[in-house]
């Protein structure tokens, strides 16, 4: 494109001001900066604009041509723009976020009904998925903000911790009837598991706070679903014991559909079996005010 942006606004502010300073004034620049941009634009397109008339300067032909043409048209991008600077710095539009349900129920659901009282016109779309297709949809794009219980290995994304859930091991009174209450790592190696995924996530590091690093992991792992409340079922069903989060079996606690399984005292390490969740965006994400509220939200609430 001949020409640029920015000298064809100070050919339309000259147009309407009648002389290079009153533009100035309007523009918020110097005369002699209004004169060197109305001389590149002429560069620029090969086009005289301005003609002497005694002391005065005034539109050529061509000159009042292309302003014309810019009054059809600069006034409407002129609001455009202004219409999108007032969208960055409005809370208004939607804002996407993504993330495991059981802990979205937990921890994100008591968040939003303040957010979204706080901006009216905003706009939330919230996606439940699995950790690794949460980075993924981060990284292209497809989502604004993430929930994450393992630190991604993706530098393009930013993260800051805002909880920690502990883990628990459980079991239905009905299988540890007929199985027996494991007690020791021997025990607990002899129980059938459920388990979240192939990396064992959840239990993995449960055992290891339990029974330590060298103790070999439970072999007998019959069912692997990637989905926590699918795990709980499959527990309350019967089929094995499982490690997932305290707030996602709380209920089933108290109504006595599982039981809290804890190792011999004798055979517990120190540490406590906890995994963080983090808030996640992408390091490039335009600083819109509807994002910056609602992750700003997140991280203080």
């Amino acid at each position: 494109m001949l020409g640029n942006h920015e000298a064809l606004w100070t050919l339309w502010e000259v147009s309407r001001a009648g002389t290079h300073a009153a533009a100035a004034a309007r523009l918020g620049i110097t005369a002699s900066a209004v004169g060197q941009q109305l001389k590149a634009l002429e560069r620029d397109t090969g086009v005289a604009l301005f003609e002497r008339v005694g002391r005065r300067a005034r539109l050529t032909p061509a000159g009042a041509s292309l302003v014309a043409r810019l009054g059809e048209h600069l006034p409407a991008l002129d609001a455009a723009l202004e219409e999108a600077s007032e969208a960055q710095r409005s809370v208004r539009g939607e804002v996407s976020i993504g993330g495991p349900w059981p802990f979205f129920r937990y921890w994100l659901r008591p968040r939003l009904p303040g957010l979204l009282a706080k901006h009216p016109e905003l706009r939330l779309d919230v996606r439940f998925d699995v950790p690794s297709r949460v980075s993924r949809l981060l990284l292209e794009g497809a989502l604004d903000l993430g929930i994450l219980g393992l630190l991604p290995d993706a530098p393009g994304l930013e993260v800051h911790p805002v909880a920690q859930e502990e883990f628990v091991a459980v079991g239905a009174p009905a299988y540890l009837k007929r199985w027996g209450t494991p007690r020791g790592a021997r025990d607990y190696g002899a129980h059938r598991f459920i388990a979240f995924d192939a990396d064992l996530a959840m239990l993995a590091p449960w055992w290891r706070a339990a029974f330590g690093p060298k103790e070999p992991l439970p072999p007998q792992v019959v069912c692997r679903v990637a989905n926590l409340d699918e795990m709980l079922a499959l527990v309350e069903a019967g089929v094995g014991l499982a490690v997932l989060p305290d707030y996602l079996v709380a209920p089933a606690v108290r109504e006595k559909r599982v039981v809290t399984l804890t190792p011999e005292p004798g055979r517990r390490s120190t540490r406590r079996p906890r995994g963080t969740l983090y808030v996640a965006w992408r390091r490039a994400a335009a600083p819109t005010a509807r994002f910056m509220a609602v992750r700003d939200w997140l991280l203080t609430k």
